[in-house]
């Protein structure tokens, strides 16, 4: 599980090739721990004024084109802050020992303020691996009016910032807002190198939309604890945004709705039901089950994808359920957490016992540490893992386009089924459902639906998908 999920959420870059210059190509080995190594490399490249920008790509998790926020040198130091990902590079040029030349950067990567990892790179005309391309990533300038704005969510007194994008000169516009899934995320919802949502919103902005994008509370440029909200605070900050946007002039109040993504796709529903000026909703690759439940499916769906046996599947399944279990019955975190450590005691000789390719590509450790499930006994997790999204849906009556891609293995297609019958059910009256053919849980188009696809596919997203919500939205808001 541990391995697992730090494979979905860690990601890094690249760079390019001028002698004595930080300009260039760039590339080195993090050593991570004794058994895993990462390819890091940033590509940097300076404009007409002298400033310079970079990208950074983690190739073994290919996770491509990362944006680094900021550069700064002084002499031959070099510092680059990648914000997505909390973490900064601090080189210094070194002479080759051959030709001289400055072609070389030593120095750290990690945490600000916590030291970090020994990442010593080179520099190269050409990289020696494939970088993926993103070809529909927009570059500026943009055709449409973009600007970085703010809003509070004043009920817990924290700032969310954010990006809003609406077409040239257009005053009273129907809006969007986007809300993105699992895990902290900026406000392009960057996910092994695309840029999901700024990608939808290029697409949107430029067929008549405004556009409301933003850092999720805790990540990125936005105030607040990640860690500590659940998916109903999530929601409160999207019902903030939306009347943020009905404050502005340049949009029509009574058109504004909500997309949401993976875990936004239950997110959204519960923003619909706090305010009700939400004028429609679609829920992209969402759950109409417990989030419980939907990590026993992609356990399992990802891990037979990865070749792991039943049995392993079966014996990671049942330490996590009584890890969930516990912690849901206990009266508090510290309880919690002894309760499970005793309990983990429990599995060491069946873990023991397991295949050990099975326990390696798990991250089942032996004997099992409490430290592996962390991401499972965050304040929030209280809440989000039984929360069911069904009994949510029964209250939305706005209109909503449900859609999910056939080969998602992260949430299984027979959730569009739940989420159709849910909102049957409540009385919703205006309901489209879609299942896309050979598409994943990005809605790109791909072979298999794994996982390990994402980063390769050069597709962001289907266009076929793209221009199918932008056909709905536009039947919503005439």
């Amino acid at each position: 599980m541990k391995k697992l999920l730090f494979t979905l959420l860690s990601a890094f870059i690249c760079i390019g090739s001028y002698a004595n210059s930080h300009q260039g190509k760039w590339h080195g080995e993090l050593k991570v721990n004794p058994s895993t190594k990462l390819r890091i490399a940033f590509e940097i490249e300076s404009d007409s004024n002298g400033m310079y920008n970079a990208v950074m790509h983690s190739v073994d998790q290919k996770s491509f084109n990362i944006t680094v926020d900021k550069v700064t040198t002084t002499g031959d130091s070099i510092t680059l802050e990648i914000k997505m990902l909390g973490v900064m590079y601090k080189g210094v040029l070194a002479a080759d020992s051959v030709s001289g030349e400055k072609n070389r950067l030593t120095g750290t990567f990690g945490n600000p303020g916590k030291g970090g990892i020994s990442l010593n790179l080179k520099k190269c005309e050409e990289f020696p691996f494939h970088v993926a391309k993103r070809p529909q990533e927009p570059k500026k300038p943009y055709p449409y009016h973009s600007e970085e704005v703010s809003f509070t969510n004043s009920k817990m007194g924290i700032s969310l910032k954010g990006t809003f994008t609406k077409p040239f000169g257009s005053k009273n516009a129907p809006a969007v807002i986007l809300i993105s899934g699992s895990g902290p995320s900026d406000r392009n919802q960057t996910i092994f190198g695309h840029k999901v949502f700024l990608v939808i919103a290029d697409y949107l902005t430029r067929n008549g939309f405004a556009v409301l994008r933003y850092d999720d509370r805790g990540a990125g440029e936005s105030e607040g604890s990640f860690r500590n909200a659940t998916v109903k605070d999530h929601a409160e900050d999207a019902s903030f945004a939306i009347d943020y946007l009905k404050s502005r002039s340049d949009v029509d109040s009574a058109r504004i709705g909500l997309i949401g993504h993976s875990l936004g796709a239950e997110i959204a529903p519960i923003a619909a039901t706090i305010n009700n000026s939400t004028a429609f909703v679609v829920l992209m690759a969402g759950s109409g089950i417990s989030l419980k439940e939907v990590i026993f499916e992609q356990c399992d769906a990802v891990y037979t994808s990865m070749g792991i046996t039943k049995e392993g599947i079966a014996l990671n399944q049942e330490i996590l359920e009584s890890i969930m279990d516990i912690f849901k019955k206990s009266v508090n975190d510290s309880i919690a957490k002894e309760d499970i450590k005793r309990n983990l005691a429990s599995f060491d000789q069946k873990v023991a016992a397991l295949d050990q390719n099975d326990r390696k590509k798990i991250g089942l450790s032996s004997p099992l540490k409490l430290s592996d499930y962390s991401n499972l006994l965050m304040p929030f997790m209280r809440y989000d893992l039984f929360h069911n999204p069904s009994e949510t849906l029964k209250n939305v009556k706005c209109p909503v386009f449900a859609l999910i891609g056939d080969k998602d293995i992260q949430v299984l297609p027979y959730n569009l089924n739940l989420i159709e019958q849910a909102l049957i059910s409540g009385g919703n009256k205006s309901v489209t459902t879609k299942l896309y053919k050979n598409r994943n849980h990005l809605f790109q188009d791909c072979i298999t639906g794994e996982v390990s696809e994402y980063g390769d596919i050069e597709e962001t997203i289907s266009e076929e998908v793209i221009f199918d919500i932008i056909d709905w939205l536009k039947n919503q808001t005439r």
